[in-house]
């Protein structure tokens, strides 16, 4: 319905008018028989041919409450519903709240769009906004994606592209990445797609990601560049995924790798690997420096490492430094790290790490079982600069850090004992402090010199209160340099059993030590709680129990 006139022209449709077509085809673009309403704009109907029409001789325009759509695009099905879409020719297109699918609906891609404009009469193109991308075989999401896009010789183009990635999963595994800049090509049914992935903590460039896609058959990849991931104050691994949160803090170090995604109607299945030259963390049981090696996933989305992961450490720190170990672990699922074992040279020994299995992200008791095995004392004492004093023998025993829900740590269980045929401690210097009791210079000079045929070592208590530690020598003689007199020399001649008792801070515990014989370390014992207020030593040197052995 409509008019025409030789001054005005034609023009058809004042009201709204049902159009029905049994296919509608535009380049590549076929749809099917579908049923629409066309309303005219409020400035005229929708056609004008003619000089009514302006300087083009031909305008249309007309708006839709709604579409709902399919078809094919090039050999991609296509279903598309929208909200409210204006045309206009020429000019431009205009849609809000648009819904696309492309390819099978298990296997295809889902866009939903905020808003989509086209321009009409050239080359086909414009840009969209607020759009939401599901890739059906993998649990990544885009979100609030804006972009440019354009349509020529077959291909769907996508360029310009800012948006958000998600994790799909229930327990996000990462935290959230953007990009700028972004591509997306569909062209004979398939999807090639480049994006470099960002931290929005500092934009830091974490992933640069090649997707290609078949649309007919589901199948795909990803392939992940890592460039460097460099850890600073302002990123940190817990900025790239909640799970480190509790694990490890403080880190430092770059972290390079690369992986694949691959995807078809079976599944998924993803592996990478990733490398470090040195990297310094701290973790529950202490600070680790120069961690560094490769480690493999073979499911790298469901954050699985292979069997057997080995990483070598320059240092460890429990609560005396080691050097040069390996670690030996493995991740299953990104929630349970299974550390198989540690092992480093110590004190001209070995420590070894037994097995433990971490939970992840959960608040839990942890208890970190360390075996020591060849210490040597006289290595012992010239680590912790203790020069005043000398000792041999050797020494076997375990020791367990644990860590309770909030991280407070203690030391359970640690018993070092001396390997037949035991050894020696000797002090050979001087005393800073003269106004001790007599009986206590009396013991200090009269055994300044030991041997023993065995010495056990127990230590126990929280790393950040006071720790016990006591030490118990059984077949107990003067050493060479000890003072000899009467009372000394019957002491000789009997099986002695000696006891010591140590309880001060677990950090203080050291110096306290080196308190005793020099004074430009530690200004007062006093304050350290090495001696009262009376100058009485709060060490007990022989427990009540020893005065019965005969």
């Amino acid at each position: 319905s409509g008019r025409w006139s030789r001054n005005a022209g034609l023009a058809l449709w004042n009201e709204c008018t049902s159009l029905r077509f049994d296919r509608l085809v535009y380049a590549n673009l076929s749809l099917d028989r579908q049923n629409l309403s066309l309303c005219p704009p409020s400035t005229g109907p929708i056609l004008q041919a003619g000089s009514g029409a302006g300087p083009a001789g031909f305008r249309f325009a007309a708006g839709i409450t709604s579409l709902r759509l399919s078809g094919v695009l090039g050999e991609t099905r296509l279903r598309l519903a929208s909200g409210p879409v204006g045309i206009a020719w020429p000019g431009s297109l205009v849609a809000r709240e648009l819904d696309v699918e492309l390819g099978p609906p298990d296997t295809g891609v889902r866009f939903a769009l905020n808003g989509l404009t086209a321009r009409l009469g050239g080359e086909l193109g414009g840009n969209f906004e607020g759009a939401d991308v599901r890739l059906a075989s993998v649990p990544l999401d885009i979100f609030d994606a804006n972009g440019l896009w354009t349509y020529r010789e077959g291909t769907l183009a996508l360029s310009d592209g800012d948006f958000r990635l998600e994790d799909r999963e229930e327990t996000d595994r990462f935290e959230p990445l953007f990009a700028r800049g972004a591509t997306l090509a569909l062209a004979d049914n398939r999807i090639r797609a480049q994006a470099d992935l960002r931290t929005p903590v500092n934009e830091a460039l974490v992933t640069s990601v090649d997707i290609e896609h078949d649309l007919a058959t589901g199948s795909g990849q990803a392939l992940l560049d890592v460039p460097g991931v460099t850890f600073t104050s302002g990123l940190q691994p817990e900025n790239l995924s909640q799970l480190a949160l509790g694990v490890v803090a403080n880190t430092r170090g770059t972290v390079t790798g690369s992986g694949r995604i691959e995807w078809d109607q079976n599944g998924v299945s993803s592996t990478g690997r990733f490398a470090s030259q040195g990297l310094d963390l701290a973790a529950a049981f202490g600070p680790v420096r120069g961690l560094r090696g490769e480690v493999v996933f073979s499911d790298l989305l469901g954050l699985t490492t292979a069997p057997d992961q080995r990483l070598a450490v320059r240092s460890i720190n429990p609560g005396i430094e080691v050097f040069d170990g390996t670690v030996q672990f493995d991740l299953t699922g990104g929630e349970v790290l299974s550390v198989e074992g540690g092992s480093w040279p110590f004190l001209g020994g070995t420590l070894e790490m037994r097995p433990i299995a971490i939970n992840i992200g959960q608040s839990e008791t942890r208890a970190y079982m360390f075996r020591i095995i060849g210490l040597e004392a006289a290595e012992l004492l010239e680590r912790l600069d203790l020069a005043n004093f000398s000792a041999s023998g050797t020494y076997d025993g375990q020791l367990a850090i644990v860590f309770d829900e909030i991280g407070n740590g203690r030391i359970d269980d640690g018993l070092l004992v001396s390997r037949p045929p035991g050894g020696t401690l000797s002090y050979v210097g001087e005393l800073t402090y003269e106004d001790l009791s007599p009986i206590a210079n009396f013991a200090f000079d009269a055994l300044k010199s030991l041997r023993f045929e065995r010495m056990e070592v127990g230590i126990e208590g929280p790393l950040t209160g006071e720790i016990l530690t006591s030490v118990r020598f059984d077949g107990v003689s003067q050493g060479e340099g000890a003072s000899r007199n009467f009372i000394t020399r019957r002491l000789a001649r009997l099986p002695l059993q000696f006891n010591v008792n140590i309880r001060a801070p677990f950090y203080q515990l050291l110096t306290n030590i080196r308190s005793i014989y020099d004074p430009a370390y530690v200004r007062d014992p006093r304050e350290l709680g090495l001696i009262d207020d009376e100058g009485a030593i709060q060490t007990t040197v022989q427990t009540p129990e020893s005065d019965s052995v005969p």
